[in-house]
């Protein structure tokens, strides 16, 4: 780990200890996402897909690794890191990273880092690009049935 590293994963302990992380955190349950070995997105980079980071997937890389609340997460630049430390709330993916159109109707399948819907400040990753046509022809309403569901499995409230 480097000293930027080590140094922003000290930072992100000192504002869990300090209550300033959003309340959503406050219910984390990271032993229900979808992670191997413990990395997050099958190390792809979760702020790449936003607009700031770049509007694409793309694989992180070993240098620009966090360990954030019981996932670890690869960036593909030292900057998309930086916006991750600044609103995790924001990067972190829907659903503990499981399919939001599967999580719709309660079930945790894997996804293909790939393939997202952004809406608004949610990255929502899918199985298939069958998947997420579906989802996409009525984000809000699987929105809601994937938020409640998520809720249910894991017990944590939805990302805003």
């Amino acid at each position: 780990m480097t000293i930027k590293n080590l140094f922003l994963t000290c930072l992100l302990a000192l504002t869990a200890l300090t209550g300033t992380t959003a309340s959503a955190q406050d219910d984390r349950n990271a032993s229900k996402y979808n992670l191997e070995a413990g990395v997050g997105l099958k190390g792809f980079d979760p702020v790449a897909v936003f607009p700031e980071g770049g509007g694409k997937a793309q694989e992180g890389k070993n240098e620009y690794r966090l360990d954030y609340m019981g996932a670890s997460y690869f960036f593909a630049s030292a900057a998309n890191l930086d916006l991750f430390v600044k609103n995790p709330e924001k990067y972190e993916p829907t659903y503990g990273g499981w399919c939001a159109y599967a999580m719709a109707s309660g079930s945790q399948v894997d996804i293909q880092p790939e393939i997202v819907t952004i809406n608004g400040n949610r990255a929502h990753y899918f199985v298939s690009t069958r998947a997420k046509r579906n989802f996409d022809r009525d984000v809000l309403d699987y929105e809601t049935r994937a938020d409640r569901a998520w809720k249910n499995i894991s017990g944590e409230s939805p990302r805003r």
